[in-house]
């Protein structure tokens, strides 16, 4: 989600596909939550709630990595804050500004209501230091919470710079035992409307930040790389993990709390490791259907951010019209190509504006 440094490839490992795949999982696990396309504590149910759930974790993952591997201190201290934080801010906020505004012009009711000091607080994104689901539109707490690590970064990063890996394993280790009162016991302690609010506050979720962080650094210290063939292997179990209907749960936020927590972020940090670690892919594969879906995951990779934000109003657009399974595979489909337009139309041109 972030451009290569002069010390990073253009693609690394396997990212690109994953992050696409990431975006389908959240998209999935949205929508077939809205159009109920499977019972609740069906196999299916669980399936998606856990995939869906614990890829946006992933995500978080992912943004740590991707911006402590491609961004250090040196080329902070070269190219300027202020480029670094307008970059930033081109990345995140075009494609959060335009679905916050349909939600506003179309008065779709998503986040709290939209009074003066809501719309300035989403403008700024202060509103994450407040309450990340304060965020006018569905989503927009996690682009919240990644707008702080882009703030704070140069310091981090100057951090990393003087502390090397052990500042790093101090920082994932110290976020994460910040994490453990929420986790265990914090957010279903709270009365049954207020534990989203609790589940997205950043002492629940920042860690996640520092734990790609370290790997991003063991990542630019080791050159060894997995083949693909090995990588996918060796992801096929942690997959079932998390797909496997036991334990049953029927309310969501049960698999997103207590220790059970920590096991599948373990699971989906493994994920992000192995797609990192794995050897770049130099040429496509030789079987023309291999080559081809590993070049529609990348494009999703693409589109993932423009995926992950517009899918809710694609379900709005659907559901008066068309129910079921229909409904849900035809506001997939839309969401995925407003998400590829939107990459077209905004992120590709900005994202050359902020390169300039």
């Amino acid at each position: 989600m972030v451009e290569p440094s002069v010390h990073a490839p253009a693609r690394l490992g396997l990212l690109d596909p994953l992050r696409g795949l990431l975006a389908v999982c959240v998209a999935v696990y949205h929508l077939g939550v809205w159009f109920a396309i499977s019972q609740s504590g069906s196999g299916a149910n669980i399936a998606m709630a856990r995939l869906g759930n614990y890829s946006v974790s992933a995500f978080f993952v992912l943004s740590g990595f991707l911006l402590f591997r491609t961004a250090p201190w040196e080329r902070l201290r070269r190219e300027g804050l202020g480029r670094f934080w307008l970059r930033r801010f081109l990345r995140l906020a075009p494609l959060f500004y335009l679905a916050c505004a349909l939600n506003l012009v179309l008065r779709l009711g998503m986040g709290p209501s939209p009074t003066w000091g809501r719309v300035l607080e989403n403008a700024t994104f202060t509103f994450a230091l407040i309450q990340p689901n304060l965020a006018l539109t569905t989503g927009g707490w996690y682009v919240g919470l990644v707008a702080l690590l882009y703030v704070a970064y140069p310091a981090l990063a100057w951090l990393r710079e003087k502390g090397g890996i052990p500042f790093l394993a101090a920082l994932a280790v110290g976020l994460w035992a910040w994490s453990l009162p929420a986790t265990l016991h914090g957010v279903m302690g709270q009365a049954m409307w207020n534990r989203f609010n609790a589940y997205v506050e950043p002492p629940n979720q920042l860690f996640l930040l520092a734990w790609g962080g370290l790997l991003g650094a063991l990542h630019v210290r080791s050159g060894r790389r997995l083949e693909v063939r090995w990588a996918l292997l060796l992801a096929l179990p942690l997959v079932w993990l998390l797909v496997k209907p036991e334990p049953r749960f029927y309310d969501h936020l049960v698999v997103l709390t207590g220790w059970l927590r920590y096991r599948y972020l373990l699971i989906v940090t493994g994920l992000v490791a192995l797609a990192a670690f794995t050897r770049n892919l130099e040429a496509p594969p030789a079987s023309r259907l291999l080559a081809g879906f590993a070049t529609g995951l990348s494009m999703l990779g693409d589109w993932s951010f423009g995926l992950y934000l517009l899918h809710p109003f694609l379900q709005r657009l659907v559901a008066p019209h068309l129910g079921g399974l229909p409904g849900f595979g035809l506001a997939l489909s839309l969401a995925i190509g407003a998400a590829a337009l939107a990459h077209r139309w905004i992120e590709e041109p900005l994202g050359k504006l902020g390169r300039a």
